[in-house]
């Protein structure tokens, strides 16, 4: 058999999916089966903060009923991620734990980043204009019940990507709570998508001409159009197009929605708040075509199957756009570009000057390099605490397409960018604490090779002897390099203890 089978089970905040798919090799990726429950544990999470005995018993009743779908079809491998729904639920080990004793199924909780990252590679898989509608300003919206995800594309780039508390089932959930009455809600409604995407507007959107928007993620908005209204969702549709349907949805009374989607009235109570951003949106940036691919989550986690199991390989570079994101963050808080660029090529000169030895992985290189971009972003807060503040910028700051514990590894290497200030019972912190010295300890060893910020050590070579155990830099700059000598050797014995190899500092001698 020349493809293989692939179960994927989201555990979302309205609805719990499973998808099995067909996995051929050169990345022919087909759905065989859907199966989807309504199961709002939104109401759980977002108003007391738990998940509760009722929803945890409908959660392992129904993934029983998943895990002999996935025996039916004989699937080689499966994977099972949770949500916001899940992730932020005050007894979500509890509610894990449940599962996989009563069903067998490992449940994982993936966060905010990482489920846009892997639906963003979905759309470039499956979206064949994608490459080419990205050259000019383009705004991939990636929508769930909890949040939607705002990532605009400029000449082939990443500018910029933003999560926002605008899920429609968040905002049912908040105005709920309120008592709003149903002849007023949609009036608070509008009020609420206001106030965030106007502030969003002022910082994100200036200047920006978004002509194209792409609609991906959950959404109710997306299965009314889908029973509905098929024919937007199969081509480019005029934004005028779009504005109408959803005026017309706002207009309609909870009930008759109810009617027509054939759900619970809770559930349809959903559609009329998902018209009224994506009416917004539209109005607010001005974009003249929307694109509904039908796009979800389960499809992300299909493409990542296939990519690990070496049955796939995008042509798109996602790293670079993490990179780029990194740099538009470095811009937003007033980095030292040069500075930076300085930093950033001599810790990756080093990293792969010790690869072999130093027990890093290509993936710890990237988040060096994000390190290096971002390792003076705190001075947009504060001077004196430059590393304490850069921690906390970037533990607050979502990047796509990394989990929390790497943005948690990044801050790490911020927050101790000096070595002398290394700290190995606050490194725990990270989870990785040895992991964390090394990276630490590069980026330490290369900030301090441009320690008078003129960038003099451009052509510097470095190099490992392993029979005298020394990190060999070798400067060809003729003129006084006394301050980076200085730099290099206080930030030398971290580096020297995580690596077991001394950085020696020379310069060429002069003729």
């Amino acid at each position: 058999m020349n493809y293989k089978v692939f179960g994927a089970i989201c555990l979302g905040s309205v609805e719990q999916e499973l998808t099995i798919y067909e996995v051929r090799p050169g990345g022919g990726i087909k759905r065989l089966e859907r199966a989807a429950t309504v199961l709002p544990l939104f109401s759980d999470t977002f108003s007391g903060g738990r998940i509760s005995i009722e929803s945890m018993d409908a959660l392992c009743d129904m993934l029983i009923r998943y895990a002999e779908i996935m025996k039916s079809y004989k699937v080689d491998a499966y994977k099972a991620y949770a949500t916001v729904a899940v992730r932020d639920a005050s007894n979500c080990d509890i509610v894990l734990d449940r599962i996989h004793v009563m069903t067998g199924l490992d449940i994982e909780l993936i966060s905010n980043s990482e489920q846009r990252y892997l639906n963003y590679k979905a759309l470039a898989h499956n979206e064949g204009e994608f490459s080419k509608t990205i050259k000019s300003g383009t705004l991939i919206l990636d929508t769930g019940y909890g949040s939607l995800q705002f990532s605009i594309f400029d000449n082939d780039a990443l500018v910029s990507t933003e999560n926002i508390g605008l899920g429609a089932a968040r905002i049912y959930s908040d105005l709920s709570r309120a008592r709003i009455s149903e002849d007023q809600m949609m009036y608070r409604v509008e009020e609420m998508i206001n106030s965030e995407l106007l502030n969003y507007k002022k910082l994100y959107l200036k200047g920006m001409d978004i002509e194209t928007i792409f609609g991906i993620g959950e959404n109710v908005l997306y299965r009314y159009w889908a029973q509905e209204k098929p024919e937007l969702l199969k081509k480019a549709v005029p934004a005028e197009t779009v504005l109408a349907e959803c005026k017309d949805i706002i207009g309609r009374s909870s009930a008759e929605l109810s009617e027509i989607l054939g759900r619970s009235l809770g559930y349809s109570r959903l559609l009329p708040i998902a018209a009224m951003y994506y009416k917004r949106i539209i109005e607010i940036t001005g974009a003249r075509t929307l694109y509904f691919p039908s796009i979800d989550f389960t499809d992300g986690m299909a493409v990542e199957y296939a990519e690990k199991a070496k049955l796939y390989k995008n042509g798109r570079n996602f790293e670079n756009d993490i990179i780029s994101e990194s740099r538009n963050l470095a811009r937003r808080y007033r980095c030292n570009t040069s500075h930076s660029e300085s930093v950033e090529e001599y810790a990756l000169i080093i990293f792969d000057a010790i690869r072999k030895i130093s027990g890093l992985t290509k993936r710890d290189r990237l988040l060096l390099q994000i390190g290096a971009i971002l390792h003076d972003c705190g001075k947009f807060v504060s001077i004196k605490n430059v590393d304490e503040c850069g921690y906390f910028i970037v533990l607050s700051t979502e990047i796509i397409g990394l989990s929390h514990a790497e943005r948690k590894m990044v801050a790490g290497a911020i927050r101790f960018r000096n070595s002398s200030a290394f700290d190995y019972e606050l490194a725990a912190e990270s989870g990785d604490p040895i992991r964390l010295a090394k990276l630490s300890a590069i980026l330490c060893l290369s900030n301090a090779l441009d320690r008078g910020h003129v960038d003099k050590l451009r052509d510097t070579k470095v190099t490992v002897n392993e029979k005298t155990r020394e990190l060999m830099i070798l400067a060809s700059y003729d003129g006084d390099l006394t301050l980076e000598r200085l730099a290099v050797e206080e930030n030398a014995d971290l580096f020297e203890e995580v690596f077991g190899f001394k950085p020696v500092f020379r310069q060429k001698k002069r003729i």
